[in-house]
């Protein structure tokens, strides 16, 4: 419902062969942060992006990037302990916590997601952007 769900819309759409089309003069508003923030928003953001990563990636992919995938978790857990005494530090750690044990509940929705895939795994590790 909120905090990656737009990265999720976007992942399922692309799998599904949506296309993107760019209007660079195009005018968006997002009011940052409209459903929450702090604590909340670093809950959510923790959990939603181990389950998008769990949803939508196929298989043949997280096995070639999981080292990348994991890497980039543990320095995010990281900072977040480095910073323990902030409350938003503590409730990201809460969310990634959540997103591990809630796993085993994404698997059915997993299924569904890649068996609705109509696209490459070729096409979607191009349109993937690497983040060192």
């Amino acid at each position: 419902f909120a905090f990656c769900e737009d990265v999720d819309l976007g992942w399922r759409g692309q799998s599904a062969g949506w296309k993107c089309v760019y209007l660079p003069r195009s005018v968006v508003y997002h009011k940052l942060s409209a459903t929450g923030g702090g604590a909340l928003a670093s809950y959510y953001t923790g959990r939603n992006c181990i389950w998008v990563i769990a949803k939508n990636y196929p298989a043949e992919l997280y096995r070639k990037y999981r080292d990348f995938i994991w890497a980039a978790q543990w320095r995010i857990a990281r900072d977040a302990l480095r910073a323990w005494r902030g409350e938003a530090a503590r409730a990201r750690l809460r969310g990634q916590w959540a997103g591990l044990l809630g796993l085993r509940k994404m698997m059915p929705k997993r299924r569904e997601v890649q068996a609705a895939r109509r696209v490459s795994v070729e096409y979607l590790e191009a349109i993937l952007t690497r983040i060192d």
